[in-house]
């Protein structure tokens, strides 16, 4: 009998070896393929082979919400021909693709309108007669995406071809796994290379402009953005752009168009002053218009920067308004080109000297060295070595700086050094060495730190002989000891007489009116008293006596002030701090201040308390709020303030005056300067009021300045810092 082979069962046969064949094939190809996106076109086409699809599209997950459509295989002259990627974005349980992803079950439908969580693409058919077949690609617990198969017509895959694409899914989700975690490296790689490269351009960089450039120009090769800027902040504590680079095809404004950023919006902004920070596009969109360094933007990556005391500055990059938000990995990023551009910034200037330095004592008769900073070990020698230090002098590099210095001066210049490496300042030190012959030499070190990011790494000197300039000087100071002691005590004395007669002037002009106008008054309510024999009316007496009492106090507060001023110009005053009530002390100095006119005083003063010296803070109120008083309209308001702020406390007396011109808003703080224009009745005083509050400040190491007031006249203020 001869057996007739069942076509049905020849053509599943054939199927499957098909299938098969495909599947070590391309298990084989996912083996070297390392790009997302290659991997899915190697899908769609190894799938066209044994599946007859009319659309075939890839997803892949993104940020654990987002499915995007990486591939795309398409033959039909339908709409599905012309689709658009980005319109077929889809949201984990969105439609069958989302609801595959989110359930991580296969889908295998004959009709796509029978299914109850089915969506139809914008733009096509709402009646389209579909078959679909979708398959969740998972590797371990990990979702990786989702490979979705349509076909026009009905039931037109069947469970052979999902199981088919369920076995290639578990490989296509490996493979992209490890395509990602390539694509992390290579990128960490592009990164480091990107900061090896910016590295080496800094490092021969001299100037702070090119600095700051080249920092911002390779931003944009490291970290995704659409614009990047340099800030440096001024003596006002304001931020100012110094550079400013638009990526792409982006544009920025114009950098004279863009304002600098006042202390009060930094300090908001400034979450951190060292390590980089992310400002949210919302918090950012709420900046000043002037100050904004270009229209539309997202979130705002700063870097804060301090390279020298004082020198503060930023680097920022700002993302596109529709674009990837700032990672974890791009704030990394971010901080080494921070620290790299600190490094740089804190280098140049010191490096620069250095290199000046070494060109113009190259034809002197000097010795050159370098030791490390920790533990002063000598690691170069040049110059005139042997002339100055003998011929042993190799035989103390190991020792350490200061094994050649003579007995009687090692031990000071070893510390001498050793605070310029601490203090981080140039410095010169002089000593004594004994050099060939037995015949002791002076030698003059000028000393400079070379400072890394991680602090003073290598301590650099140039030794001079000076012994010329030594003998020179005694022999000098011996004659003129022999010769002009006459003469130079007589040139002393001239100079003292001119140095009282010009004090004498300067303090006679300022207290004349001063110290005769409370004399005048108590003098004629003395003579007064005097010529009546007491006998007057009781009140008219009283009146009399009043008088008398407050010109007394007017004069002993006055030579209070002079007292104080003279100890501290001397020195010999030191603060006393207590725990104070900041409130307590205001309310104190308000209730006794003088205020002829009953000018309306305003307080705002919370629950205060600051490590101060409570007498010495009383008087920078009372002086502040005096000088107020002399300048305030008699309809207007004084506000006295004060306020905890970062580091201590600020005390502010606003006044409704003419206001400090801005040529004179540090002169006025002068001993004996005068603000000019008075708008009250009052005297203009004796200019020494606002010199007593600056140097009271000064004695809490803190500092006194003047600004102008919104709506007119001026805010004097004290900054005062914690203990």
């Amino acid at each position: 009998m001869v057996r007739i082979p069942d076509p049905t069962r020849q053509r599943d046969a054939e199927r499957s070896d098909a299938q098969l064949d495909m599947l070590h094939s391309f298990a084989a190809k996912l083996n070297v393929l390392t790009d997302t996106a290659e991997i899915a076109n190697t899908i769609t086409a190894e799938l066209r082979t044994i599946v007859d699809y009319h659309n075939c599209r890839v997803y892949l997950l993104q940020d654990e919400t987002r499915l995007m459509p990486i591939a795309f295989r398409g033959e039909l002259t339908t709409e599905y021909a012309e689709e658009d990627l980005d319109g077929l974005i889809t949201e984990v349980g969105e439609g069958i693709t989302g609801t595959v992803a989110a359930t991580r079950q296969a889908l295998l439908t004959p009709d796509a309108r029978e299914v109850p969580f089915s969506v139809t693409i914008p733009g096509t058919d709402d009646d389209l007669l579909e078959s679909m077949l979708a398959v969740p690609m998972v590797a371990g617990d990990t979702l990786v995406g989702v490979i979705v198969l349509s076909s026009l017509g009905y039931a037109m895959f069947d469970e052979e071809d999902q199981r088919m694409v369920e076995v290639l899914a578990p490989h296509a989700a490996a493979a992209f796994q490890n395509a990602r975690l390539l694509e992390a490296e290579r990128d960490a790689a592009r990164a480091a290379g990107a900061l090896l490269q910016l590295s080496q351009s800094l490092t021969a960089r001299r100037n702070v402009g090119e600095i700051f450039r080249d920092a911002i120009e390779s931003m944009e090769t490291i970290i995704r953005c659409a614009a990047t800027a340099a800030y440096v902040r001024d003596e006002t504590g304001a931020f100012r752009v110094i550079q400013l680079h638009a990526c792409g095809n982006r544009t920025t404004r114009p950098r004279a168009e863009i304002a600098d950023v006042p202390p009060a919006v930094a300090e908001t902004l400034l979450t951190s002053t060292t390590s980089p920070f992310v400002i949210p596009q919302t918090v950012a969109a709420q900046v000043p218009d002037e100050i904004k360094i270009m229209e539309g933007f997202g979130d705002v990556l700063v870097c804060p920067l301090q390279w020298e005391p004082g020198e503060v500055g930023a680097l920022i990059a700002v993302a596109d308004p529709d674009g990837e938000p700032f990672d974890e990995g791009a704030v990394r990023l971010a901080r080494g080109i921070g620290d790299l551009t600190a490094l740089a910034l804190g280098n140049a200037r010191r490096i620069g000297e250095l290199e000046r330095f070494h060109r113009l004592v190259e034809s002197l008769d000097a010795v050159f060295w370098e030791a490390e900073a920790d533990g002063l070990r000598v690691t170069f020698l040049g110059g005139r070595v042997r002339e100055l230090f003998g011929d042993d002098a190799p035989a103390w590099l190991n020792r350490g700086w200061g094994a050649h210095i003579t007995d009687a001066d090692r031990a000071l210049a070893v510390a001498e050094v050793r605070r310029v490496i601490a203090e981080g300042a140039d410095a010169s030190v002089e000593y004594r060495v004994g050099a060939p012959g037995g015949d002791g030499r002076w030698l003059r070190d000028l000393v400079t730190v070379v400072r890394g990011s991680q602090g003073p790494r290598q301590v650099r000197g140039l030794s001079v002989d000076v012994t010329e300039r030594r003998h020179a000087e005694q022999t000098l100071r011996e004659s003129e000891r022999k010769y002009s002691e006459a003469f130079l005590r007589e040139r002393e004395a001239a100079e003292q007489l001119r140095a009282l007669d010009e004090m004498k002037n300067t303090f006679l002009e300022a207290v004349s009116h001063d110290l005769r106008t409370p004399l005048t008054s108590i003098l004629g309510s003395a003579l007064t008293l005097e010529q009546s024999r007491l006998e007057m009316p009781a009140a008219d007496a009283l009146d009399l006596v009043h008088r008398v009492a407050a010109n007394a106090r007017k004069l002993e507060r006055l030579l209070g002030d002079l007292l104080d001023l003279d100890r501290l110009q001397r020195g010999i005053v030191s603060p006393q701090r207590r725990s104070t009530d900041i409130g307590a002390l205001i309310a104190r100095v308000l209730a006794e201040v003088e205020n002829p006119d009953g000018r309306a005083i305003d307080v705002e003063v919370g629950l205060l308390t600051a490590n101060v010296d409570g007498p010495k803070v009383e008087r920078i109120v009372e002086n502040l709020v005096a000088n107020a008083l002399r300048h305030t309209p008699p309809e207007a308001h004084v506000l006295v303030w004060a306020r905890a702020v970062d580091g201590g406390i600020e005390l502010g007396v606003d006044d409704a005056g003419p206001g400090v011109p801005a040529e004179v808003r540090e002169s006025i703080f002068d001993p004996f300067e005068q603000r000019p224009g008075p708008t009250s009745g009052h005297s203009p005083g004796v200019g020494i009021g606002l010199s007593l509050v600056r140097r009271f400040a000064e004695l809490h190491d803190g500092r006194a300045w003047v600004e102008p007031r919104d709506g007119g006249g001026s805010s004097f203020r004290v900054f005062l810092p914690n203990a």
